[in-house]
Formats: structure tokens, sequence, C-alpha cells
């Protein structure tokens, strides 16, 4: 999808979802900007990149996560 930050998973592929690597420095940043943009997709537009970035293992539930809890 034109315009998509890179997901966290392959923008620092060494750090494990739920660690502090994403909440702060270079994580952080690269995990709040995913986050904002995909909280402002449509559900559909949502659903489509869901589909073509399947979350790896470990991951799990972290895009549904982001759309019932939308960056404002």
């Amino acid at each position: 999808m034109e315009g998509a930050p890179t997901v966290p998973w392959l923008a620092f592929p060494e750090t494990l979802a739920g660690s502090i690597g994403w909440r702060m420095g270079p994580g952080e940043d690269a995990y709040n900007a995913f986050y904002r943009w995909y909280s402002g997709l449509t559900d559909a537009h949502a659903g489509e990149f869901a589909k073509q970035n399947p979350e790896p293992s470990g991951w799990e539930g972290w895009y549904e996560r982001i759309r019932t809890n939308k960056w404002d």
C-alpha cells in the first residue's frame, strides 16, 4: 500500500514484540509511526493491508489491537 510505513517487525527484525526497544529510541519512532498510520485507515484498507502483511509469530493480534485502540 502506497505511503505505508514499514511494519515494526520488518523495520527492526531483531526487536521482539513487547520489547522495551519499542518504547524508546528508533524502535519507538517506527512503532508509533506505523500505529498512527494504521489507526487512520478505513476498515477495508486495514484488512487489505493486514492480509498482504501477515503478523509473524509473537505479533498475533497486533493489528486488531490497533483497530480497537486507535491513535487519537
